[in-house]
């Protein structure tokens, strides 16, 4: 019966071990690949002349219950406009807004854009009528807009569709750097930046959402810029499946391709990742843009577990997509390049919540053991491994708000941040199994 115990507490610490040594050698590969990508995504050497200012730039910002941002939202890109960064951007309301609660977004809006006068031209709002679960309706009616405005002299090859958030302040340079890759790369009809994610400056922002914007950025420059790369350079089996899509926002897509698969995505929720699925699956190359998109982070616990959960339950829809994808006849991978397409895909948010589980499960199991006396030297060193997988990424300042934190509100945010990410796993799982409601009304950021 001991005999019997010491084994099963044996093989429990040898499993523990190789549980830390495998999260450790992740850690190092990650933050080889920020140090790498903090910085280097070149541009194209040559431009051809006279070619970068020819693509119309239309930007989107669909908005709905955001009251806290609509005057800055109007400020943010009035400037852009009036400094002749983009052509025009659209915001969009939407019907599912009532103003019961007081002025509307729509209302708060109409106000900002007539405060500014002839300041506000080329900053436009439309009202969505159509009522739809998805942001998708607001979306393709600004791309109406946008081709009615522009057809003339753009044509659909000509006009460019940006995405953003509300929250979103894409980097200047951002559009300078879209136009030379248009004209340097003119098979590639979509492109996504990279983001900066970032605390709100706003009242209820704390060590949750120090922690997440961490972590968020770290996950970007980890892994989203390495699989975009290996993708979108290579063409063998495992680049043609590497698992990356769009965000949702900081992305750019020509008209043609929207025309080519019928508007924005609206057969399930997270339009911005099944645009880039549907890209994927029929073949098209998505651009990476090296200007950042600096974008907000949940400000408390409760907002931050509806937005992660909103996240895995859309990671989750890859499937549904390989569907709509088929039944439209875009499919342009083999069987078997699909399938692994699938099972990749489905690993992240599998790792996503399994890991944080497997590193609770983990340090507790061995602080039992020394707890008890048993190996304490050893159990300690593991309980230690598994503890720094989530302190890492906050000891690496990969933005200028990171720098300014320091060290300490870093490493604090991310053990307060990494556990609340890992519990939106079992929600999202239980309701997409249950296939109930798959996002909330408004995802919070």
């Amino acid at each position: 019966m001991g005999s019997d115990t010491r084994t099963r507490s044996s093989g429990a610490s040898l499993a523990v071990g190789a549980l830390a040594a495998a999260l450790a050698t992740r850690r190092v590969w990650e933050w080889r690949q920020v140090r790498r990508n903090r910085v280097t995504i070149p541009l194209p050497a040559h431009t051809p002349a006279g070619t970068s200012a020819a693509a119309r730039v239309v930007c989107v910002v669909p908005m709905f219950q955001e009251r806290d941002l609509a005057e800055d939202t109007v400020r943010f890109w009035r400037r852009l406009v009036q400094d002749k960064i983009v052509d025009a951007v659209v915001l969009v309301t939407t019907a599912k807004e009532s103003d019961e609660a007081g002025p509307s977004t729509h209302a708060l809006l109409r106000k900002a854009l007539a405060d500014g006068g002839s300041d506000a031209e080329g900053v436009v709002l439309l009202h969505c009528q159509e009522v739809h679960r998805y942001r998708a309706a607001q979306l393709d009616l600004a791309v109406d807009w946008a081709r009615e405005r522009f057809a003339a002299d753009a044509g659909r090859e000509g006009l460019w569709i940006g995405v953003y958030n509300a929250d979103s302040r894409p980097e200047p340079q951002t559009f300078e750097e879209l136009r030379v890759r248009i004209a340097a790369e003119p098979g590639v009809r979509l492109f996504q930046q990279l983001v900066d994610y970032v605390i709100p400056d706003r009242e209820g922002s704390g060590h949750i959402a120090a922690g997440n914007s961490v972590l968020q950025t770290w996950w970007t420059l980890a892994h989203y810029v390495p699989r975009n790369t290996h993708g979108y350079v290579g063409d063998t089996l495992w680049s043609r499946t590497s698992p990356y899509s769009t965000f949702g926002h900081g992305e750019f897509i020509r008209s043609d391709f929207l025309a080519f698969i019928g508007g924005f995505p609206r057969y399930a929720y997270a339009d911005g990742l099944l645009l880039g699925w549907v890209a994927r699956l029929a073949g098209e190359p998505i651009g990476l843009l090296r200007s950042r998109d600096i974008a907000e982070v949940p400000r408390t616990a409760r907002d931050l577990v509806l937005q992660q959960t909103a996240w895995l339950r859309g990671l989750l829809n890859f499937g549904v997509t390989v569907e709509w994808c088929r039944s439209q006849g875009l499919l342009r991978l083999s069987d078997a390049e699909v399938r692994l397409l699938r099972v990749r895909h489905l690993a992240i948010p599998v790792a996503w919540g399994l890991s944080t589980a497997a590193v609770t499960a983990g340090i507790t199991a061995e602080f039992h053991r020394v707890i008890r006396g048993r190996s304490s030297a050893a159990g300690l060193a593991r309980v230690a491994a598994l503890a720094s997988y989530p302190v890492l990424p906050g000891l690496v300042a990969t933005t200028q708000q990171q720098r300014v934190l320091g060290t300490g509100r870093r490493v604090a945010g991310v053990l307060a941040s990494w556990p609340v990410e890992g519990l939106a796993f079992w929600p999202a799982l239980h309701g997409h199994l249950r296939r109930g409601q798959q996002a909330p009304a408004k995802t919070p950021r």
